[in-house]
Formats: structure tokens, sequence, C-alpha cells
């Protein structure tokens, strides 16, 4: 989001070079800048041994959405670590406890704009209690998840780079 506007005093804000950056939006009252601004949020997978959990979601207007199996995400709250929301959506979503988080890498998913912090979440309960935003929830062994992944720009490098961190780590 670029400001036009300080969200401060609600004037129209000018125009700065401060340093390397150009143009940047400034309010002359309140005398500060105004950085151009994005959502944060996390993505997660639940790994129980060698399953992971990927979930499908209600469209928009409630109804079942197509056989598109995705991982679990969500907005980071104000004043909430990256990895508090990462637990705090397994539990939402999936209705288990992650025992352990792990962030694995940070992705930009352009089409919303986003910031997208990724996990991979240890648990140890495979019983699911989902939420009334899912269809379903499943585990799968990791060639399966890669495949119902497939459609998935940023579930599926989560899930690689998971993958190539284990090879390393077992390697």
């Amino acid at each position: 989001m670029r400001f036009t506007y300080c969200p401060d005093c609600g004037k129209l804000l000018s125009h700065r070079d401060l340093g390397d950056e150009k143009n940047v939006p400034w309010c002359d009252d309140c005398n500060r800048p105004f950085f151009d601004t994005f959502y944060t949020c996390i993505i997660a997978i639940a790994r129980c041994g060698d399953k992971y959990a990927l979930i499908r979601q209600k469209n928009d207007d409630s109804e079942t959405n197509t056989e598109k199996f995705i991982c679990v995400s969500g907005y980071i709250g104000v004043c909430e670590s990256a990895e508090a929301a990462a637990i705090r959506e397994i539990k939402e979503e999936l209705g288990i406890d992650a025992c352990k988080v792990t962030m694995i890498s940070s992705y930009v998913y352009e089409k919303k704009k986003m910031l997208m912090i990724g996990f991979c979440a240890d648990v140890q309960q495979t019983e699911f209690n989902i939420s009334g935003e899912l269809i379903e929830a499943h585990w799968f062994d990791k060639d399966t998840a890669i495949e119902k992944l497939k459609n998935t720009s940023i579930g599926k490098e989560l899930l690689l780079d998971i993958l190539k961190r284990e090879e390393k780590k077992n390697g």
C-alpha cells in the first residue's frame, strides 16, 4: 500500500528523497516518512513423522472448493510473532497443537502483495478438529503432498524447502 495521506494527521503527503530511498511519502506536519507497506502472513505445514497435513478451504461463498489442497496460512496479528501466528493458525484450522515450529523461509506472494513466512510445525496428534473455514484436512506422504500442491506455488515451494532441509540434516 502506498500512502497518499498521513495516517496520523490526515494531511496530504509530500515526497522526499531519504538517503538511497527516492520519492518517499513524507508528512510535513508530523515530520516523518511513510514507506510503502504490505501484508505479512504465515504459511505452515503440520508434520507428524513422515506425513504432512494439507487442507481444503471453502470458497468465499461457502461452497465447496475444487480438489485443490493448500497449506495452513493466516495473517500475523498486531504484536504477535510469526512463530506464535503459525502455532495459532495450526490450532485454529486443524485443532491440533504444534510442539515445535521451525521457520523455513520467506516467500513473496505477488498476486496479493504479501510476504509469507513459511514454517514446518511438528505435531504429535494426528486427529483433526477442523475449523468451519475448512472442508477437510488430510495427512499425506511427501510424494502425494507434492502432487496435491502442484497448483499452489508457495505451498509446494515450502514443502520442497522442508524436504531439502531434512535431506541436508540426514544426508
